[in-house]
């Protein structure tokens, strides 16, 4: 139902100027009528892409948003959604920049999609192994996703209003089935007898009890790598903190989650001492 939705509004009622300008005045070639994505979509995504900014031998990566790999563009422009593959190309860029000799990583983000985060987080890693120190200064929100990207800084400084934690995993099936059968539709689906867990949470099906064991042990093996990865930098992060709860700055400090709590200039001052080291 969410994709039938979103496809009344996108596809054809409403156009943005690029589209329509696209469609008026573009002469197709062989190169456009292969595209997997309208060109005109193409260029809104570039168009909201976020930049990083050099000032000095700093680079301010910011990471705002909702995180999802490839998003469309118009959850780009209604939704705050973030392509977390925008994020990996600023932190690679950092690291193939020889004027930037350090990283501080302007987060305000709930998280988001696994897929693609833990590239991420395998980016900040990159840079420290590189000897560019990496700060996160969490201004609104570093959580789930967020927080398994800052986890692996060399410091954390939030904000004392600022929201941190959430550390867990989440999937979710909408069941349609009984609201499709009053309106006397009903999906049938055939797979192959071996394919056990193929369909699952298709349109108009009930989950099995085996596919559900499956998503769930898929969401526990999710947990481990983002447990892992949070421990293997942040070892005083206890089992107790780690239950999907969120805590303020100040509470985040206690816990270890954060290690300074300070404004945007404090958390670049912070990197600076690094940068020293």
């Amino acid at each position: 139902m969410k994709t039938f939705v979103k496809r009344l509004s996108c596809d054809v009622p409403m156009m943005s100027v690029h589209a329509l300008d696209f469609i008026l005045s573009h002469v197709p070639t062989a190169s456009d009528i292969q595209c997997a994505e309208h060109p005109a979509f193409t260029k809104l995504k570039n168009d909201l892409r976020p930049s990083m900014q050099v000032f000095g031998d700093v680079a301010i990566v910011p990471v705002q948003g909702t995180l999802a790999y490839n998003p469309d563009p118009w959850e780009m422009l209604y939704d705050g959604v973030e392509d977390s593959r925008n994020v990996l190309a600023m932190l690679q860029q950092a690291a193939a920049n020889p004027q930037v000799k350090g990283v501080l990583i302007r987060m305000d983000t709930p998280g988001g999609m696994l897929l693609g985060g833990p590239e991420m987080a395998d980016a900040v890693d990159n840079l420290r192994a590189m000897e560019k120190p990496v700060v996160t200064h969490v201004g609104g929100m570093g959580a789930s996703l967020g927080y398994l990207i800052a986890s692996r800084s060399d410091e954390i400084v939030a904000n004392r209003s600022a929201i941190v934690g959430s550390i867990g995993v989440i999937s979710s099936v909408t069941d349609y089935s009984d609201y499709l059968a009053k309106l006397g539709i009903k999906f049938e689906y055939f797979t192959n007898d071996e394919a056990t867990f193929k369909g699952a949470g298709a349109v108009g099906s009930k989950l099995t009890d085996d596919q559900r064991a499956n998503i769930k042990a898929s969401v526990n093996s999710a947990f481990q790598l983002f447990k892992t990865s949070v421990n293997e930098r942040r070892p005083q992060v206890s089992a107790d903190t780690m239950r999907g709860q969120t805590f303020r700055g100040s509470e985040a400090k206690k816990v270890g989650l954060v290690d300074r709590i300070g404004d945007e200039n404090f958390a670049l001052s912070v990197l600076r001492s690094h940068m020293k080291k």
